[in-house]
């Protein structure tokens, strides 16, 4: 008797499961106005296939309508998988072009994380920086090589190194737009300075003729006679200085030899030559100035006896 009572609680209690599950189905059913059927077609539709966990992929999406006809989706592809494990849930999604992909993964612990990401269009454009053009005030000395007709601040930068050490005369070289022109007169300073340094003569001036031409010394320079002005107060000394000595001794008016002065290995242009220079405008006809002027700087190199 009590085996048969337990029976019949049993089966009372599974009746009222299954109609509470059933009234619940319908009720949920009657709020969806949407459905996704797996239709199973064989032919260009959607094949049932069935995952690890035993779930459904749907590939093709159809609505079920307020009408009730089924409407087809149109340009919506889908992949879906689910996998499982213990409790956790994570899921990826990203869309691109109307086509999307999904997937979820659930791990240990009750956490819950996702990501999506979307883009649109058929490519992506890539830009590279170009950095804009130099102008004439952009360089410094040594940027680039200089050669004939160029102009810009490294010209500008270059002329006062050649004007100190003897190479070129200030105020000789012409402008372009506010900025010094390596013209002749340059090209000509600089073809006179790597004879000097010992350099290829093309009147170019690279950064090997720049490193050199900043570490020179105005003592290393060959100046040409009548380049400068010599002036005993400043006791000039230097090539030019010992050149002029040498045609005053070849013209007979030599300075007097206990008194020559050499600062290094160059001759000073001391008050004792001077005189000497002076004799010689006397008695050549020249205002005696004491001043290597070109007038006395001809007769002195065409002298003979």
């Amino acid at each position: 008797m009590k085996n048969k009572s337990k029976r019949i609680i049993k089966t009372l209690l599974l009746s009222a499961t299954v109609a509470l599950f059933q009234g619940s189905a319908k009720a949920e059913a009657k709020k969806s106005l949407s459905l996704d059927l797996n239709l199973g077609l064989p032919n260009g539709g959607a094949t049932p296939e069935v995952s690890k966990g035993q779930q459904p992929i749907v590939k093709n999406v159809y609505k079920i309508m307020r009408n009730g006809d089924a409407k087809l989706i149109a340009g919506h592809r889908s992949h879906s998988s689910h996998r499982s494990s213990r409790g956790g849930h994570y899921s990826h999604s990203s869309s691109s072009s109307h086509r999307s992909h999904s997937s979820h993964r659930s791990s240990g612990g009750g956490s819950h994380y996702s990501h999506s990401s979307s883009s649109y269009g058929s490519g992506s454009r890539s830009s590279v920086y170009t950095p804009p053009a130099k102008t004439a005030g952009d360089y410094s000395l040594g940027d680039r090589t200089l050669s004939t007709g160029i102009h810009g601040s490294d010209v500008d930068q270059l002329v006062p190194y050649l004007v100190r050490y003897y190479y070129l005369k200030d105020g000789v070289v012409s402008k372009k737009g506010g900025y010094y022109v390596y013209d002749s007169n340059v090209v000509n300073a600089v073809k006179h300075f790597q004879k000097d340094a010992g350099l290829t003569q093309d009147g170019k001036l690279t950064s090997e003729v720049v490193t050199k031409l900043k570490s020179w010394s105005a003592s290393q320079t060959t100046i040409p006679l009548g380049f400068r002005d010599m002036s005993a107060s400043a006791e000039t000394s230097g090539f030019d200085v010992d050149e002029l000595i040498k045609l005053l001794i070849n013209t007979g008016y030599s300075p007097d030899p206990a008194k020559l002065k050499k600062s290094g290995s160059h001759y000073v242009f001391t008050e004792d030559v001077h005189t000497a220079l002076k004799a010689f405008q006397a008695y050549h006809g020249i205002q005696p100035s004491g001043e290597l002027n070109a007038t006395t700087l001809t007769k002195l190199k065409s002298y003979t006896k």
